[in-house]
């Protein structure tokens, strides 16, 4: 019984995203072919099958786990995709493009580490590549040499220079026309430990454009709508977010949006739903900051590649929040997904 559940509710969460609303029909369907197919056969006369303690505890679980998802799912739509809201606690929506060093331990008992941190998550063709190895504790890298890889394939060497304790690796200005996803390698000696790799992603992407400015912001029915200026080097598909916090900097909502743009100057809008605002009971004023622009692949095989930002911490000035549109936001995929959450309870 219990394998018997566990296979349907994986099939069916699955199968769902590609077709809620047929997914909702063949369950109820499948529910009663299943509930068929449990009768004993008239000329056996076996007795009902007894569900065992076990089995009967693990449905009631499942039946509450289901309960909280759709509860839980059913508080997120009430906001649009486009508008979501978030807490401090959510970094990877905060710094999306946030480096993180890559640390070497080397297990209990040694006091020595290194670390790898490339300046940034992501360089534009034509600027140089940097990186720094640092260390820990008594043991100090030495021999340190650093590469450019694909697959741990070298494409170039840096320059390394030995300055305050810590290596810089410098590849500098190359029109070379690399791939998206790299690595940079540091290897080094370290101490009685040999001789060490570490491996830390970056990304080298094409100048596809530029977030140049804001404009006016203004209402436009249940959404605060902000325009961005752009410069576009190359025509595509992109995506544009940017973070919206409050006048104490706590954020309120991951906002982006999707669009097709031409090369040369191009207008977007950013919205925030009034929902996000009322919920927070603010009127403002607000700060918008983080700004991403990432061109989107335009077939399989094709990597995510990103443009540049001019602009940092923006002042959006506020509206009454009678003065929004107070239809609540509804999605017919979200409904459906909703109703499926609730037939699985």
């Amino acid at each position: 019984m219990r394998l018997w559940l566990l296979g349907i509710v994986t099939v069916l969460t699955l199968a769902f995203f590609f077709n809620p609303v047929s997914v909702i029909e063949s369950y109820s369907n499948l529910e009663q072919q299943t509930l068929q197919e449990d009768q004993p056969m008239p000329e056996a006369k076996s007795a009902p099958e007894v569900k065992t303690k076990k089995a009967q505890q693990f449905e009631n679980e499942l039946a509450q786990q289901m309960s909280v998802l759709a509860n839980h799912y059913e508080k997120s739509i009430r906001f649009p995709h486009y508008s979501i809201p978030i807490n401090s606690g959510q970094t990877d929506l905060l710094q999306p493009l946030q480096v993180l060093p890559v640390v070497l331990n080397l297990g209990e008992g040694v006091d020595s580490s290194a670390s790898l941190s490339p300046e940034q998550y992501v360089f534009m063709h034509g600027n140089a590549i940097k990186a720094t190895l640092a260390s820990s504790g008594p043991i100090k890298p030495t021999r340190v040499t650093m590469e450019l890889v694909e697959n741990n394939k070298k494409l170039e060497s840096f320059s390394v220079e030995h300055i305050d304790s810590k290596f810089i690796g410098v590849i500098k200005k190359s029109d070379d026309d690399w791939p998206v996803d790299l690595h940079i390698k540091a290897s080094f000696n370290f101490g009685e430990h040999g001789r060490l790799n570490i491996l830390s992603p970056i990304k080298y992407s094409p100048d596809n454009g530029t977030i140049m400015a804001t404009g006016e912001p203004y209402v436009d029915g249940a959404n605060l709508s902000i325009p961005v200026e752009l410069e576009i080097n190359q025509p595509g598909r992109y995506r544009l977010t940017a973070n919206f916090f409050n006048q104490q900097k706590s954020p309120m909502a991951h906002l982006s949006a999707k669009q097709n743009l031409k090369k040369g100057k191009n207008s977007w809008v950013l919205q925030v739903h009034s929902e996000v605002l009322r919920s927070a009971n603010n009127p403002g004023p607000y700060l918008i900051d983080t700004w991403t622009l990432t061109k989107l692949p335009e077939r399989p095989g094709i990597r995510t590649s990103f443009g540049d930002s001019k602009i940092g911490e923006v002042l959006i000035k506020g509206f009454d929040l009678k003065d929004y549109d107070t239809t609540p936001w509804s999605d017919p995929q979200d409904q459906a997904r909703l109703e499926f959450f609730k037939k699985l309870q």
